[in-house]
């Protein structure tokens, strides 16, 4: 009699766990049923020539440019887009009257940036070609909604053009011409560019009877994270120094360069291109949304890709 009721108590456990998950993966369904639906009678009213794809999204070429450039994976590509919900209203956008375009490398295997639809769409496309999507919630932000730009479960529109493909030399120079102009407007002194487009200012130099640091040194540093420009930091660590070994391959490029050749007690301010940080992180647009987006764990990296990092330090050991 207990082993029966233990197996019937099993299998009532089962029974309920497969249920709540069945709800739980009817609720999706049922979420994209309906946008699935929406999408369908929109294109049919407006009478609109798109294309449906198993992804979900519609899309239609409104320029076409055969002789473009394919693009591929792990090419680093420039977008414009104008992007506003089903009904019309505005939600973003970015063109050429507002200077060069949105940046992001394409990753074939996950997502680089979202909304979703784009990064999908990439395959579709040549560079120079402009493209209308039709995108369910479920390819666009999902759950996701902010204030009164949109809402969760917002179906978009987005027009999107594939502006070029830049060559990496290319987006170092930009980054230097983003560092630049940051120390010239905020008449920044005392900055000397290291390797690898990296600028270092030694604010202090700390006790100058200790041996400076070099390959192979553990360095201790507490430090203050920004994105060039931003006022708060992304990251910090004030009371508990962290400690790395100077050389190691595994290390940020900035740190290898920012605190070799300091005193303990040094104080220094580094500004690093991306490709010495954190190059390759997600793209979220509109931009303004990153933030959030982050917090509510939509993304890993609140860190914009392809821009500049200052980075605060003083060293607290040298080992």
């Amino acid at each position: 009699m207990k082993r029966f009721l233990t197996t019937v108590l099993a299998l009532s456990m089962s029974a309920m766990m497969f249920s709540c998950l069945q709800e739980k993966e009817t609720e999706f369904e049922k979420n994209k049923k309906r946008d699935d639906q929406i999408l369908s009678e929109y294109i049919s009213a407006n009478g609109i020539d798109a294309t449906e794809t198993t992804a979900g999204y519609y899309y239609k070429k409104d320029v076409e440019n055969e002789d473009g450039a394919k693009l591929n994976d792990g090419d680093i590509i420039g977008i414009y887009y104008e992007m506003e919900s089903l009904d019309g209203s505005f939600i973003g956008a970015h063109t050429e009257a507002d200077g060069e375009p949105v940046i992001f490398q394409y990753d074939i295997s996950r997502q680089t940036l979202a909304p979703l639809a784009i990064n999908l769409a990439v395959g579709l496309s040549n560079v120079g070609e402009t493209l209308t999507l039709y995108v369910p919630s479920y390819n666009a932000f999902g759950d996701f909604g902010y204030g009164q730009l949109f809402q969760a479960h917002t179906n978009m529109i987005i027009k999107v053009t594939f502006a070029k493909i830049y060559p990496e030399q290319e987006v170092d120079a930009i980054e230097d011409d983003m560092i630049n102009a940051y120390i010239s407007e905020n008449e920044l002194e005392g900055f000397v560019m290291k390797e690898s487009g990296v600028y270092v200012k030694v604010v202090d130099e700390g006790d100058v009877s200790t041996d400076k640091s070099k390959n192979g040194n553990d360095v201790s540093f507490t430090y203050e994270l920004f994105q060039l420009g931003e006022e708060d930091p992304f990251s910090k660590m004030e009371s508990n120094p962290l400690t790395t070994t100077l050389g190691d391959t595994d290390n940020m490029g900035f740190l290898n360069i920012g605190l070799n050749d300091l005193h303990e007690d040094a104080e220094v301010e580094v500004i690093a291109p991306s490709s010495q940080a954190y190059q390759v992180t997600a793209q979220v647009i509109p931009k303004e949304i990153r933030g959030q987006y982050f917090e509510m764990g939509y993304l890993n990296s609140v860190v914009k890709p392809f821009e500049p990092i200052l980075f605060k330090a003083k060293v607290t050991g040298i080992n």
